[in-house]
């Protein structure tokens, strides 16, 4: 069904594009061999050392300077996607990486913390882009009936960097003193390879045709990826696709049609609730978490490459479970189930807290007794949470695209990518500093008050996607919206009348449903 080829150009962009999420975690078992760097070098700067304050404030710079990039790459998906290609786009996005790891790699040369922020933020244009192009390049050089696990890739790869990068930044490994430039530069070298083979790989049929209007080009790009035989039919596909979804697509029009206005709502509230899932703050600080649940520094590193392992793990059956229970069940599950794994995690540090500051009693091995009760609790609630985010984790990053058609699908991506940045941001940089105010056990509130918040309006609100016409998820949305605003939350449930379908359908552009209908017969 396909060539060989398109295997390369799979491999390539997602070693090459997804697998750059790596950046992201990296710093998380490393932050001991970090911070003493940056307290040695501002003291040899200085002649004094930073307060724990300015410590905190700086390292969550350093951590969420890649998210305050990735929301100015995902500002720029649907530009360079459209003007530039894809695949072009992909490339120029793998010269940003290359640039990016040569600056991690002088950083502690220099002795400066500035160049070492300046890197990330550059992976973080990175990031943001590949969040946008690789599932939009991988889903149109993909006949339509493989769509979803191709887009599932993406996922897999990132939850697969996710925890090689808690390897990698290991003391162990590359990320002792002398060797975290290695660990965090390491990226550059997929993406060098990326930027060496991409080019000789075909460009989206559909961006040829649709953008381009090569008609020649793109059928020879279809003959390259799935072979002579097989390429009129996903050729006629794509024609199709492209007479029907005539028009830009703009931002203004995106906003401004009240067809489209629902859609986006849902898919930004979609992308909000994954983040008061907590991911951002796990995912960054969990080796602070564990050192809080009172492991030593060795212990809690390696055991945070433990639950990486079991995220990735967790997050491999995600393609599968989404195609057997279906979108909306499956993100109603995760949600609820981070809710409560981070309110045992809460729980626990609460004990923990509690007991440590009464050990000193007449009852002494008891009060420990307890103690390492609650530490095992905390982990368990750890290994929990990353079991159940892991299994939903892709859900909020295909739910754009499939509650629109492909005429919107770039524009709707990029903001709702651009609003999870946004998010990842304020959470990674305002974490640290909320938890010294606050203390630990309150640390994790907003995000169990968030996710009851969020998870009853993406009850209400969010459709099943899976297998669906188009027409009848919009008709779903606005029927689930109706019931709201009528004050009847409780009919939300409850299937459309046919006049409301038909009332619907009178005052709907054709284009917003037809042509993802008949792309699916196409096939």
């Amino acid at each position: 069904m396909v060539t060989s080829k398109y295997f390369i150009t799979v491999t390539t962009v997602v070693l090459g594009g997804s697998a750059q999420f790596y950046s992201y975690g990296v710093v998380n078992p490393a932050q001991v061999v970090i911070t003493d760097w940056i307290n040695q070098t501002y003291i040899e700067r200085y002649k004094t050392p930073l307060s724990l304050t300015v410590s905190n404030v700086i390292w969550s710079f350093v951590v969420s300077s890649i998210a305050i990039g990735a929301i100015l790459g995902a500002s720029f998906t649907r530009i360079i996607g459209e003007k530039y290609g894809r695949r072009n786009g992909l490339i120029f996005n793998g010269i940003l990486n290359v640039w990016a790891a040569l600056f991690e790699l002088v950083a502690k040369h220099f002795k400066s913390p500035e160049i070492l922020i300046f890197g990330r933020f550059i992976y973080g244009i990175n990031m943001g882009l590949s969040s946008g192009l690789v599932p939009m390049y991988l889903m149109e050089i993909t006949p339509y009936r493989y769509r979803g696990p191709a887009g599932t890739l993406h996922q897999i790869a990132v939850a697969f960097s996710d925890w090689f990068s808690l390897l990698i930044g290991l003391p162990e490994v590359l990320g002792d003193a002398n060797h975290w430039p290695l660990a965090f530069a390491l990226p550059g070298v997929p993406a060098f390879a990326l930027v060496c083979i991409l080019p000789f790989c075909p460009e989206s049929p559909k961006y040829t045709l649709g953008t381009k209007r090569d008609r020649e080009r793109a059928l020879k790009d279809v003959e390259v990826l799935i072979g002579k035989e097989q390429a009129p039919h996903m050729f006629e596909s794509i024609v199709r696709e492209v007479a029907l979804d005539e028009g830009d697509g703009t931002f203004k029009e995106l906003f401004t049609r009240p067809d489209l206005r629902i859609p986006l709502v849902v898919s930004i509230l979609v992308m909000i609730a994954q983040q008061f899932t907590g991911c951002t703050a796990v995912f960054a600080f969990s080796t602070d978490m564990f050192l809080n649940a009172g492991l030593s520094p060795v212990l809690a590193r390696f055991s945070t490459l433990a639950i990486g392992i079991v995220y990735f793990l967790f997050a491999c059956t995600s393609p599968f479970l989404i195609h057997k229970v279906g979108r909306r069940s499956l993100s109603l599950f995760q949600l609820a189930s981070c809710m409560l794994a981070l309110t045992m995690l809460s729980l626990f540090t609460f004990l923990q807290t509690y007991e440590q500051v009464t050990l000193l009693t007449p009852y002494h091995s008891h009060k420990l007794l307890k103690v390492e009760w609650a530490r095992y609790g905390t982990i368990f609630s750890l290994v929990f949470y990353m079991c159940v985010y892991g299994v939903g984790s892709p859900i909020p990053w295909i739910i754009a695209s499939e509650l629109f058609t492909q005429q919107f699908r770039a524009t709707a991506v990029t903001v709702s990518v651009f609003v999870a940045w946004t998010f990842a941001f304020i959470v990674s940089t305002s974490y640290l500093p909320f938890q010294q105010l606050v203390g630990i056990t309150l640390s994790y509130f907003p995000f169990i008050i968030g996710l009851a918040v969020f998870g009853i309006f993406i009850y209400i609100l969010l459709p099943e996607t899976r297998d669906r016409p188009m027409v009848e998820i919009i008709t779903e949305v606005h029927h689930r919206t109706a019931s709201i605003s009528a004050g009847r939350p409780w009919d939300a449930s409850r299937p459309p009348s046919r006049q409301e379908v038909q009332r619907l359908l009178d005052s709907m552009d054709p284009r917003s449903y037809s042509s993802y209908d008949n792309s699916v017969s196409a096939e």
